[in-house]
């Protein structure tokens, strides 16, 4: 079993992790992650961040030796440098003080690159907790900001069909114990010109207020901090 790392600490200049996964560059999801950078980068520069495109820049989906080195010390040449991939996304991850993420629904769940991302970051004693009560990422702020084609809101028989958000919240908010908000922009096929005048109002205002909630989670996780 590979033994557990400590917990690196803070700098003093408070960490943003920004992590993009949309594969269309003029997503809704990463056009949000820009109005969240606008607030934080003004507030405590963009070399503050740590960003990462999993489209630009992929992470490998997990094969048979990625899944040895999430349990056990790397033997041969390729497991040590899945080991070493996997260690730096974990540093990164364990370096920020804040995470934000974008992402898009793709057939009713998250993009398989992002996937990968958690794949191959999740290790048991680093990011992982051993024990459910002491989380090494409790508390963090993180801020994910979804856009989808349709509405799967609580209030709609399709609700049930949305594999994105409740995946999310059971992996950075209940299990890794972030300080969890999302914010999600619905509809989005409707402004491209795919729905009637009505969906198209709906997702209109939906895209608004998305963009607020995004600049408005911004200026509270960049608060949270203080000034530089």
């Amino acid at each position: 079993m590979r033994h557990p790392r400590p917990k690196l600490e803070s700098s003093p200049m408070a960490r943003l992790l920004h992590i993009d996964s949309s594969s269309a560059r003029d997503s809704v999801s990463r056009a949000l992650a820009v109005r969240f950078r606008e607030v934080w980068d003004k507030e405590h520069g963009p070399d503050s961040v740590t960003y990462r495109d999993l489209v630009a820049d992929p992470v490998p989906h997990l094969d048979g030796d990625a899944v040895v080195t999430l349990w056990s010390e790397p033997y041969t040449e390729a497991q040590r440098a899945t080991a070493t991939l996997q260690n730096r996304l974990v540093e990164e991850i364990l370096a920020a003080d804040a995470l934000l993420v974008s992402v898009p629904m793709y057939n009713w769940t998250v993009p398989s690159g992002l996937k990968a991302w958690l794949d191959q970051s999740l290790i048991l004693g680093r990011t992982l907790p051993y024990d459910p009560g002491h989380k090494p990422l409790g508390g963090r702020p993180a801020t994910v900001l979804t856009a989808c084609g349709g509405y799967y809101g609580a209030d709609v028989p399709e609700a049930s069909m949305d594999h994105c958000r409740p995946y999310l919240a059971t992996v950075l908010g209940q299990v890794l114990g972030y300080d969890l908000e999302t914010i999600t922009v619905w509809r989005t096929l409707a402004t491209a010109g795919q729905g009637d005048a009505r969906e198209r109002r709906a997702a209109e205002e939906s895209l608004r207020a998305g963009q607020e909630a995004a600049q408005a989670r911004a200026r509270a996780v960049a608060a949270s901090f203080g000034e530089v």
